[in-house]
C-alpha cells in the first residue's frame, strides 16, 4: 500500500474536493501533501464516544464523559473552521448503534441520539453553540 501522503496526492489529482475520515481530536494540522495544496478538504466522518451512557463501546475516539464529548465536539469543529483547507465536517452518526450491534457487530455510543431517540444534550448543545458562531469562527483572524 502507498504511503498516506502519496494517496492523498493521487486523490487530489482527480478530485475537486478530497475527503477524509478523521478520528482525532483536532483538524488543525490536516493538510494535503506538497503539490496538492490548492484542493479543499472535507472531513467525511468524525465522532467521539463515552461510556457513561449508552452502548458499551466508545467508537474510534474515546472521551470520559458526555460533558467531555460536547467539549471535544466544540474543539474539533473549531479547529476545522480555522483550517483554511477544510470546507466541511460530517459527524458519524445520527443515532447510536444497537446495544446488540449492527450488521458488523459495532455497538458504538457515537450518535446525537441514543437508541431510544433521546438526544445527548451535551453534544446537541455543543452543535448549537458552534452553529451559532460558525461564520465568526470561520472568518476570525488567526
Amino acid at each position: 500500500m502507498r504511503p498516506l501522503a502519496l494517496r492523498k496526492g493521487l486523490a487530489a489529482k482527480y478530485c475537486d474536493v478530497v475527503s477524509f475520515n478523521r478520528y482525532r481530536f483536532t483538524a488543525d494540522e490536516l493538510r494535503l501533501p506538497d503539490g496538492a495544496e490548492d484542493k479543499p478538504i472535507i472531513i467525511g466522518e468524525f465522532h467521539f464516544g463515552a461510556l457513561d451512557r449508552g452502548p458499551l463501546h466508545t467508537g474510534l475516539a474515546s472521551v470520559s464523559s458526555q460533558a467531555q464529548r460536547g467539549e471535544a465536539y466544540r474543539m474539533f469543529l473549531r479547529t476545522a473552521l480555522h483550517n483554511p483547507a477544510a470546507v466541511g465536517a460530517h459527524w458519524f452518526q445520527y443515532g447510536d448503534h444497537p446495544i446488540t450491534g449492527r450488521f458488523d457487530g459495532e455497538n458504538y455510543q457515537i450518535g446525537f441520539l441514543d437508541t431510544c431517540d433521546t438526544p445527548y444534550v451535551e453534544t446537541t448543545a455543543a452543535s448549537r453553540d458552534v452553529g451559532q458562531m460558525l461564520y465568526q469562527l470561520r472568518t476570525a483572524p488567526q
